[in-house]
């Protein structure tokens, strides 16, 4: 039976905020400097996080005072906070650390592996239908993909050659 992250948690001590940070859909866009806007899947779901300060707009972190889930999505998003070795790559939301010159990275004795490296970047199936990546172009995805948030070519452009 594979354990998913929400039950892990309990045992690995991730807070329920952690989990949610790093499983529920949100955008991290960066505004300048250490000031961000998560948007979230709900209709309310808009809020600015102050990265440097550990302050965000949204109710859980104004009326409980806790560090809350979009607080920790930037932390986790930027690279600033190590994702738990143990989480499990295919559970974490594949818009992680999309928009956002730091890279998401997992927690590893030598500081830390990103995503791809932890073997998580199965992810380009989510490339766009329309995608049409050269291998000509090496370090420059194409238009399609650069819309839809990837910032390097399709790696599996040219596979079958």
């Amino acid at each position: 039976m594979q354990t998913t992250t929400a039950e892990r948690h309990e045992s690995n001590d991730l807070e329920e905020r952690d989990v949610r940070a790093l499983t529920e859909y949100m955008a991290v866009l960066p505004e300048g400097g250490d000031i961000y806007t998560v948007v979230g899947q709900n209709e309310n779901g808009e809020y600015r996080v102050d990265a440097r300060e550990g302050r965000c707009t949204c109710p859980d972190h104004e009326y409980r005072s806790v560090e809350c889930k979009h607080i920790r999505r930037v932390a986790f998003a930027t690279g600033k906070r190590p994702i738990p070795a143990w989480v499990d790559a295919d559970e974490v939301d594949a818009q992680l650390g999309q928009h956002v010159e730091g890279t998401p990275k997992f927690a590893a004795t030598d500081g830390g592996m990103t995503l791809e490296e932890f073997g998580a970047d199965d992810r380009d199936d989510d490339r766009p239908e329309d995608c049409d990546c050269s291998p000509l172009f090496e370090d420059l995805p194409c238009w399609p993909c650069y819309r839809d948030g990837f910032e390097t070519p399709n790696p599996n452009v040219g596979d079958d050659e």
